[in-house]
């Protein structure tokens, strides 16, 4: 899921504007319309949510991204591309990675931090739990986001603004927010014109060759680079 809830309508003004200086679309709304694949989520939303991305962004199909974590150690998909438990509609093109908590979670792709929360430290299987997942959102060059979600508390290692490398640690995995067991939720996404998001199925570079849609169960180790 990609909710982020903030704790007021100043904070939430002021964050608009910061994205408005980095050319990043953004759109304040109250309710769940983001997590409409699953309609309970949306009771959980009680205070503003934002979406990012650039508008239209044309994704760069030919890039290759890693794996979320580091070289020689690999997890399995407990989720893949269209999973039915949660990986439907706006989140059909997501990952999610059985992780041990305190995993290193690391950069799949180059790019801004924009969005950080890493102060919560509640998970719960109860779209009640939903806003209090904690993530970290980097921009892309062509205006997609790659997010991570469910991460430990107190563990980011970047901050807002700041430029990360393709595999640059971003922070450790956990199990806050809307989890059923320790796990790191993985998409790239990006917003329409009228302001809808969309995941979007993306290719990674793995020692055994390029993957372009991960298995449910499968374990995949990064390439070397």
């Amino acid at each position: 899921m990609r909710i982020v809830r903030l704790s007021s309508v100043r904070r939430v003004a002021a964050l608009l504007a910061w994205l408005s200086a980095f050319g990043i679309a953004a759109e304040e709304e109250h309710g769940g319309a983001r997590v409409a694949a699953s309609s309970r989520w949306s009771a959980a939303m009680t205070r503003a949510d934002v979406r990012l991305g650039r508008v239209d962004a044309d994704h760069d199909d030919d890039y290759l991204y890693r794996l979320p974590y580091g070289d020689d150690v690999s997890f399995p998909i407990i989720q893949a591309y269209g999973a039915k438990l949660s990986h439907r509609g706006a989140e059909h093109f997501t990952l999610d990675f059985a992780m041990p908590v305190g995993t290193p979670v690391h950069a799949a792709r180059e790019g801004v931090v924009v969005l950080v929360e890493d102060s919560h430290d509640v998970g719960c299987a109860s779209g009640e739990c939903a806003p209090l997942a904690n993530f970290v959102v980097v921009l892309h060059s062509d205006g997609t986001t790659g997010e991570y979600f469910h991460l430990e508390r107190g563990s980011a290692e970047v901050r807002v603004g700041e430029r990360v490398a393709r595999g640059q640690r971003l922070a450790r995995s956990g199990d806050t927010g809307f989890s059923t067991a320790p796990h790191l939720h993985f998409g790239v996404y990006r917003t329409g014109r009228d302001r809808t998001t969309e995941s979007l199925a993306v290719r990674f570079k793995t020692r055994s060759g390029a993957v372009g849609t991960p298995r449910s169960g499968a374990h995949y180790l990064n390439a070397i680079e």
